[in-house]
């Protein structure tokens, strides 16, 4: 008797983890089946193709499964495309995967051959492309290289590679909208219509406020307004007027009694306007006397005669 009873206890433990063995099997493929991914939904992508972010996220030999994506992308690491920031994963039934992405917004572009050549707040290139984007600056005479995608642009001088990517930054902070953006020798330079504006190799949001009011001032008018040196309030900031496209002009002739040079500057000093021997007796003369100097009177003064146009 206790052997058959020892037979049975056997058998029935035997039977007990057939069931769970089965029981388990059964789950796994029910989860397998009812989890198995047969759509993937993307939104949040403006410029990175969905291509892209698929062939990222179905990388792995378990993304088949809803469940697995699921929990990878919400408690473990994961790589993203180099234009993403992030990945987001949902599922809207079982069966069928919500992708939301997060690009790295694009700040400017260069050329390259055919392409348009975009990039993010890093100088990483997030785009390639030959269609043009509208509203993103483009930066002239940048000498980059050969770019490659999710790659940081080559440029050897630190300080230019700022610069652009500032100015960028900078122009789209203050919804400016230059016809041009060029890199030069000695730093970058925006055009506004006839408007040059000299920026130098340190960009700064105190230059870049300056831009939209002054260009207010100066519409209408041609030549170069150099922020170079500004810093804040205190500074002056000179205006350059373009000389008038006269030939006699452009000969070197001089249509005002001078000898034709320009002596205009981008900005000056009081010893640089009057130089170094300035005096009020050089000034005055020695033949010009208090009383001539007392018969002076306000309805000789005009202030448009005293102040420049060249300075604000």
């Amino acid at each position: 008797m206790a052997r058959r009873r020892k037979k049975r206890r056997k058998s029935h433990r035997l039977y007990a983890l057939i069931v769970i063995i089965l029981g388990i099997a059964i789950i796994a493929a029910s989860i397998y089946l009812l989890f198995y991914v047969q759509g993937i939904e993307v939104k949040g992508n403006d410029y990175t193709e969905d291509k892209v972010i698929l062939e990222s996220v179905q990388k792995d030999k378990y993304s088949v499964n809803s469940l697995y994506l699921l929990i990878k992308y919400r408690f473990k690491e994961y790589e993203v495309p180099g234009s993403l920031t992030s990945i987001k994963v949902g599922l809207k039934n079982p069966w069928t995967v919500k992708i939301m992405v997060k690009e790295k917004p694009i700040i400017g572009y260069i050329t390259e051959d055919d392409n348009y050549v975009f990039f993010d707040k890093t100088g990483t290139v997030v785009l390639k492309s030959r269609e043009l984007r509208e509203g993103v600056p483009g930066i002239e005479g940048a000498d980059v290289g050969e770019t490659k995608l999710y790659k940081p642009l080559k440029i050897k001088d630190e300080k230019l590679l700022k610069a652009i990517l500032d100015v960028a930054q900078e122009v789209k902070n203050y919804d400016l909208q230059p016809d041009r953006i060029v890199c030069a020798e000695d730093g970058i330079e925006l055009y506004f219509g006839s408007v040059r504006v000299v920026l130098g190799m340190n960009v700064t949001t105190e230059k870049m406020a300056q831009i939209t009011p002054i260009l207010a001032k100066l519409e209408g008018r041609a030549g170069t307004l150099n922020l170079r040196y500004f810093e804040d309030e205190t500074n002056v900031i000179a205006f350059t007027a373009d000389p008038p496209e006269d030939p006699a002009v452009e000969e070197g002739e001089d249509t005002a009694g001078g000898d034709g040079s320009d002596d205009s500057e981008d900005g000056y000093s009081e010893e640089d306007y009057y130089g170094d021997d300035y005096s009020s007796e050089d000034y005055y003369g020695d033949d010009d006397s208090e009383d001539d100097y007392d018969e002076y009177s306000d309805d000789d003064y005009n202030e448009d005669d005293y102040f420049e146009d060249d300075g604000y």
